[in-house]
């Protein structure tokens, strides 16, 4: 199905859809903003209906995932931050407890760095989906640039010392969907940041070999 028909099938996620995209465009992130959601909804119609997952949870953890960034003055980290905020947005939206409860967790598991393991379909199908965005692929990587870079204000030689930020052990991808669409893309950009560190090194060497006190900026 296309995103459309599942605003016209639940009208609770259509509200939340409204209300999610008017913070975004009100908020103006430059990486993790509306298009992001847009990348990651389309994602997770892919995954979700392919693994027979519930889409009205795993649309309405999709949509909030990163909600949390939008909202810098309650000082947590955006794992953090979002569980607490979205059951504000869910209530509001129409959503019942048992489907608030469900939508937080994909929220607080979702990706790499997430607070607790996914344990229901849906949570694995946001991982995924994160996964798929940030971590697959020349894009994946680009991406990662663009944010460390934009927004953190990095330089190359601190992006190579990016930790993985797993918070403890963790699937690459929890849905075989998920494997089959990410796998080959993984192995793309994991070999991308060996070749990088390994070019990087070099260089810096052969600059030290001239100039001993030469620290990269």
């Amino acid at each position: 199905m296309k995103l459309k028909e599942y605003l016209l099938k639940f009208a609770e996620l259509q509200t939340l859809y409204d209300m999610v995209k008017q913070d975004f465009l009100t908020k103006g992130l430059v990486h993790h903003n509306w298009n992001h959601i847009l990348r990651d909804l389309a994602k997770g119609i892919i995954i979700g209906e392919e693994e027979g997952a519930d889409m009205k949870i795993v649309l309405a953890g999709i949509l909030l995932h990163d909600i949390g960034r939008l909202h810098p003055e309650l000082g947590r980290d955006h794992h953090s931050a979002g569980a607490e905020i979205a059951s504000q947005y869910l209530r509001t939206a129409g959503f019942v407890d048992e489907e608030i409860r469900k939508v937080v967790h994909c929220i607080k598991s979702h990706g790499l760095r997430g607070l607790e393991e996914p344990r229901t379909l849906e949570a694995k199908v946001c991982y995924d989906v994160d996964v798929l965005s940030c971590s697959v692929g020349y894009i994946g990587v680009a991406r990662v640039f663009d944010y460390f870079m934009r927004e953190e204000g990095m330089n190359v030689k601190e992006m190579i010392k990016i930790p993985s930020g797993r918070k403890r052990l963790r699937e690459d991808f929890y849905t075989e969907t998920g494997r089959r669409l990410g796998g080959e893309g993984l192995k793309k950009a994991r070999k991308f940041w060996e070749e990088l560190n390994r070019e990087f090194s070099e260089e810096e060497q052969g600059i030290r070999a001239i100039i001993p006190d030469y620290e990269e900026g």
